[in-house]
């Protein structure tokens, strides 16, 4: 090939590359010059020292309306005397802000200034943007100051119950609530989480304007923890409707059958110790678990299932060894989510042996804690251990069900002591 061309060739893609890098840069640069008073830090101010708490960034909806994430606000929510809620406007400073609805599942909120913001107004997409499409996301990242982060729409995460939208671009810690906007400055979405190596998450579209479309007259305080509680209902509602209703996949784990993915929001994974030749015993474990929560308070998230199973293979422990290894991962497990002792109660546990010669026995830990603020709800702990009657080897089953009602609670159990055998 002529030296001369390639040379060309290579001079043309440089300036091609140049040029997008610049329009990308100048779209940016333009959306946020457009919009910046219309997107504002957030701030919950601790109200004994003035100082404030919490930071999260918003923008503005309507005259004096403003979207922000839930997570942001919910320290106020459950603590209205310990805090105040503030935005910060470029030209009318510091603006008190009250909370006016939420969406504790899709983690959103909107909040009420008590003035006209005298701002551009967001407006929402008419249509979604296709995979790959370049979207921009505004924050305050780190309350360094308004930034706009460029990056790429991708869609609708996969095997997602809470759904998301995959963002690959940086959302950092103080960007949470602010805008996702596509090239002509439509809200496509809403900032709300990070995992890190230019991958972020938005609360779809779809569930601000269903929010929106719900927002009337501001909710007094005292009405808040039922509206919680309704949503939080609804939800897991849903989400053991759809799990109970489904033909539950189910594999081989020594001589024990158990389930494995009960539908696409709950993934396995497996473990063994086979490549440990000096091992005194097999292991073999599978953990499953939805990858999502909801965030309740910052010590409060709920709304996952985790299921555990642990089998052992040996021939050379004698039977005190093999009852203490038993009795030691019996005694490790512990719960799948979150929880401070201002949330929930203590445990409360019934426990049933089962003794059906000569296979062996059965031990089974049932135990609940409900949740002190809303009462229909509960966590439940669920541990099982099989084992032969010759001690060589057995099944630890665990799950953890959180933010459960009792009907779902005694159905789950029923069809997972049917199928694990």
């Amino acid at each position: 090939m002529n030296k001369l061309f390639i040379i060309l060739m290579l001079f043309a893609v440089s300036i091609s590359s140049r040029g997008q890098a610049e329009t990308l840069s100048n779209t940016a640069d333009s959306l946020l010059k457009t919009y910046q008073n219309s997107v504002f830090q957030v701030q919950l101010i601790e109200t004994q020292s003035g100082k404030k708490s919490a930071i999260g960034s918003a923008f503005l909806i309507a005259d004096n309306q403003v979207v922000t994430n839930f997570h942001v606000v919910s320290a106020w929510v459950h603590n209205p005397k310990l805090y105040h809620i503030e935005i910060i406007h470029q030209q009318h400073g510091i603006i008190k802000v009250s909370l006016q609805n939420f969406d504790v599942i899709n983690d959103l909120a909107v909040l009420t200034a008590d003035k006209n913001l005298s701002s551009r107004t967001f407006a929402l997409a008419d249509v979604l943007p296709d995979q790959g499409d370049k979207v921009f996301s505004i924050g305050n990242p780190h309350d360094y100051g308004m930034m706009v982060i460029p990056g790429t729409y991708n869609g609708i995460t996969a095997n997602s119950f809470y759904q998301r939208v995959n963002f690959t671009g940086s959302i950092n810690p103080g960007m949470s609530g602010g805008p996702a906007i596509n090239e002509a400055g439509h809200i496509i979405g809403v900032n709300v989480a990070t995992a890190g190596n230019q991958m972020g998450f938005l609360v779809p579209l779809t569930h601000l304007q269903t929010l929106l479309k719900s927002t009337s007259v501001p909710l007094k305080h005292s009405a808040l923890k039922g509206k919680i509680e309704q949503q939080l209902l609804a939800s897991q509602n849903r989400f053991f409707g759809e799990i109970l209703a489904t033909q539950w996949q189910t594999s081989q784990l020594g001589r024990h059958q158990i389930v494995t993915e009960l539908t696409p929001y709950v993934r396995c994974w497996g473990y063994s110790n086979s490549d440990k030749k000096d091992a005194l015993f097999e292991a073999s474990e599978v953990n499953c678990r939805s990858q999502e929560q909801i965030f309740i308070n910052p010590k409060l998230r709920t709304g996952n299932i985790e299921i555990e199973y642990s089998y052992i293979k040996q021939d050379s422990l004698n039977s005190f060894q093999f009852s203490q290894l038993l009795k030691a991962s019996f005694s490790g497990v512990a719960p799948g989510n979150a929880a401070g002792k201002t949330d929930v109660s203590n445990y409360h546990c019934q426990q049933d042996i089962i003794t059906p010669p000569p296979e062996g026995y059965q031990k089974s830990l049932y135990c609940v804690r409900s949740y002190k603020k809303y009462p229909q709800l509960f966590d439940v702990l669920y541990l099982a251990v099989s084992h032969s009657s010759n001690n060589q080897d057995a099944l630890l089953s665990h799950y953890t069900l959180a933010g459960v009602s009792q009907p779902n609670a005694k159905r789950f159990l029923r069809r997972f002591i049917e199928v694990v055998k």
